[in-house]
């Protein structure tokens, strides 16, 4: 049985690069969760998910965008979710942007600005920072990156990992 995401033709990897570009453009032009894009997809993953689970349920854990991956395939595949093939990538970039977790040690910079809620200029300061001075060993020192807003790195703290 072909995946969900496969049916299309879209292999996921692309499917996924695609939205997380889009996300990082979204972002880039404002607040990520205040755009209509992100709205709807809220919306969706509310219309899809909460039948079975709540908001508190979902974010009882953050996860990385492959986790939810893993998370939505199971729920297709063994647990009877419907989601149509147009539905998968915007609840996948709706969890990983709100419920996602990061390890800004190994994350491409597209992936820590979408998830810690940066620019993808500070993100970009964060992945120089790392090449130029190795690992980051906890938050205060992810907290020293030149360019980027600590205030937005502590708002996000709890989806940080090293």
């Amino acid at each position: 049985m072909r995946a969900i995401w496969e049916r299309s033709g879209t292999p996921l990897r692309a499917r996924g690069v695609l939205a997380a570009l889009a996300l990082v453009a979204i972002a880039a032009a404002g607040e990520a969760q205040d755009t209509p894009a992100a709205k709807a997809s809220k919306v969706m993953f509310e219309k899809t998910c909460s039948a079975c689970h709540t908001s508190e349920s979902v974010a009882s854990a953050r996860r990385t965008r492959d986790q939810w991956q893993d998370v939505i395939e199971e729920m297709v595949s063994q647990q009877g979710a419907k989601i149509a093939d147009e539905e998968y990538s915007p609840i996948l970039e709706y969890l990983v942007s709100v419920y996602g977790k990061v390890n800004v040690n190994t994350a491409q910079a597209d992936e820590i600005a979408q998830i810690i809620g940066l620019s993808p200029k500070e993100a970009e300061a964060i992945v120089k920072f790392r090449k130029d001075n190795g690992k980051f060993a906890d938050f205060e020192a992810l907290g020293k990156v030149p360019g980027v807003d600590p205030k937005k790195l502590e708002k996000s703290r709890d989806a940080i990992s090293y």
